[in-house]
């Protein structure tokens, strides 16, 4: 019950921001994210499910695990192995 009110509460906090400080607040709390043990761990399940291949293209080289809905806008979908998918560099940032 207390995560939901949480959640809710974060949720209602970013409502009041415009794009750019969410953008600002993402970017704190993404470094932190991205080594944090329970990324490392999903990234390398995801890998291990989805393979090491680019989704899109095909290609095997700089690979990334990247989430569909973006967690920027889904913080709550940030651990959900269902909304990671392997991609190469190129295809991460188009």
């Amino acid at each position: 019950m207390e995560k939901r009110i949480l959640k809710l509460a974060y949720k209602n906090k970013l409502s009041k921001l415009s794009n750019n400080q969410i953008a600002i607040v993402f970017k704190a709390q993404s470094k932190n994210f991205l080594s944090s043990k329970e990324w490392r761990e999903l990234r390398q399940k995801a890998l291990n499910l989805y393979g090491s291949t680019c989704k899109h293209c095909g290609s095997i080289n700089n690979i990334n695990v990247d989430h569909i809905l973006p967690r920027k806008f889904y913080p709550e979908l940030a651990l959900d192995i269902k909304n990671l998918q392997p991609l190469c560099g190129s295809c991460n940032k188009k």
